[in-house]
């Protein structure tokens, strides 16, 4: 089933979080629906209603609004270079040039620090709008220089795990918690099938994020959105922790899951991920 939301509930979003008569540069929208360009458009139509009588459909015509959108896993740097040169003069109506990323953690390495620096030296009238469902897959430097928008729904993507898996999986996160480094001596509190299956690791890793984004939500907003059943365990968690300590264990996590690509002892990589999370070696 798809996953999205009505224009009419995100209107009244963005009603709320753009709301002032100042326009940002660079917007991060962090989003779990499935249509997040139709919702970044939506932005952009907050964006020229405070700035012009234009219309998305005109912006599109003057080449005054580019999407980038990706059906591989990988935005190249040819898709920035696009957006360079397309916006190297004025616009002829004098609009905004918005351009428009969906997905940005498709970003290869050399496409997100080329956008870094086209975000860094940000031109008048020239507005990014990036989308991604986990911006902690979006390289640091971008994410802090854009107006971060969260705006999640509840979903059901976490009811086809069991309550077994999903209980060994906050039992391992509450372990490293309270045993710290020690936490490796109980090890088998991890479901074992994710020390030799690749591909179950990399989606454990991956619930991982997700626990750790409901931890960081609930220190803001008091608010769960993916594992609401755990809230006492995840605001444990987030009083116990402050915002650099849980974006630290949030790296740890992003850390091991590239270098699962190339580590074939995944029961070490695990080891090593306590580690990370619990500051040992962090620096390493």
């Amino acid at each position: 089933m798809d996953n999205k939301i009505t224009i009419e509930k995100f209107d009244e979003y963005k009603s709320k979080y753009i709301k002032d008569e100042k326009i940002n540069h660079a917007y991060l929208l962090e989003t779990n629906v499935d249509n997040k360009e139709e919702l970044a458009k939506e932005i952009v139509k907050k964006i020229i209603q405070k700035t012009s009588k234009t219309t998305i459909e005109d912006l599109i015509k003057d080449n005054d609004l580019l999407i980038i959108s990706s059906q591989s896993n990988n935005i190249k740097t040819e898709e920035i270079e696009k957006i360079k040169e397309t916006f190297a003069t004025k616009s002829i109506q004098g609009n905004k040039r918005i351009y428009i990323i969906n997905e940005a953690e498709k970003l290869n390495d050399y496409a997100a620090n080329k956008l870094l620096k086209f975000i860094e030296e940000p031109e008048e009238d020239i507005i990014a709008i990036l989308t991604t469902s986990n911006k902690n897959k979006v390289i640091n430097t971008i994410v802090s220089r854009c107006q971060n928008l969260r705006f999640f729904v509840a979903d059901n993507k976490f009811e086809k795990y069991d309550q077994e898996y999903l209980t060994k999986m906050f039992d391992f996160i509450t372990n490293i918690e309270e045993n710290k480094e020690q936490a490796i001596a109980f090890q088998n509190r991890i479901d074992t099938k994710s020390l030799s299956d690749r591909s179950y690791a990399l989606e454990f890793l991956n619930n991982l994020l997700y626990v750790y984004d409901d931890v960081i939500q609930y220190k803001i907003e008091k608010n769960v959105t993916h594992f609401p059943f755990y809230t006492d365990i995840i605001e444990k968690i987030s009083n116990s922790n402050e915002l650099k300590d849980i974006q630290k264990k949030i790296n740890a996590i992003n850390t091991c899951i590239e270098r699962l690509k190339y580590n074939p002892n995944i029961k070490l990589l695990m080891d090593k991920l306590i580690l990370l999370m619990t500051g040992v070696d962090y620096n390493e």
